[in-house]
């Protein structure tokens, strides 16, 4: 398994259009599991599951790991996607939408748990998914070069970070409004 996945193809990003496949992937980030086990988790079909696994498996998101009895094993290609679209696919995008929204989302959870007092949830949902689609629509062409090098956890939030810092210039309007949602000094 890799430390880091970059994807950009629109191609492969579409499959994470569906939810049952993104819960798929979270799912798989804390172990490998079989179909039977996706199933009884997702309240789904096997049947479905394995059409989804596969989907998955294609756009390089899981693989299989081995065997349990005579089920498949399978498990996330990887600890860390960066999921960045390089060209405009409105399917890609939608994509892009629904894991934006899931990404804002446990940020919001994460904030509150650490005691921060976010008076209006819908607010700031959507100025994360605001500033995650502007800081990917301005980092993609740097992404873009940087699919298929590896890297470990580390460089990949090294990176994230010189991205941020790159981009600042451009996401004042959601840094501030930010800084003010949690009441954060300027």
């Amino acid at each position: 398994m890799k430390d880091v996945l970059i994807v950009t193809d629109p191609k492969k990003i579409r499959v994470l259009a569906e939810t049952t496949r993104l819960d798929i992937i979270s799912l798989l980030r804390e172990r490998a599991m079989t179909v039977s086990e996706l199933s009884m988790l997702l309240n789904k079909d096997p049947s479905t599951i394995h059409r989804h696994i596969n989907l998955l498996k294609q756009a390089g998101f899981i693989e299989e790991v081995g065997r349990e009895g005579s089920e498949k094993l399978y498990r996330r290609s990887a600890k860390v996607f960066l999921i960045s679209p390089y060209e405009n696919d409105a399917s890609a995008w939608v994509a892009m939408d629904r894991i934006h929204t899931k990404e804002a989302m446990r940020l919001y959870e994460i904030f509150t748990e650490a005691g921060f007092i976010i008076p209006n949830k819908k607010e700031f949902v959507t100025l994360i998914k605001k500033f995650l689609s502007n800081f990917e629509f301005l980092s993609r062409d740097i992404v873009k070069r940087l699919e298929g090098v590896e890297m470990n956890r580390l460089e990949f939030i090294r990176i994230m970070v010189l991205l941020a810092l790159i981009n600042s210039p451009q996401l004042q309007e959601e840094a501030k409004k930010l800084r003010e949602i949690l009441k954060l000094e300027d």
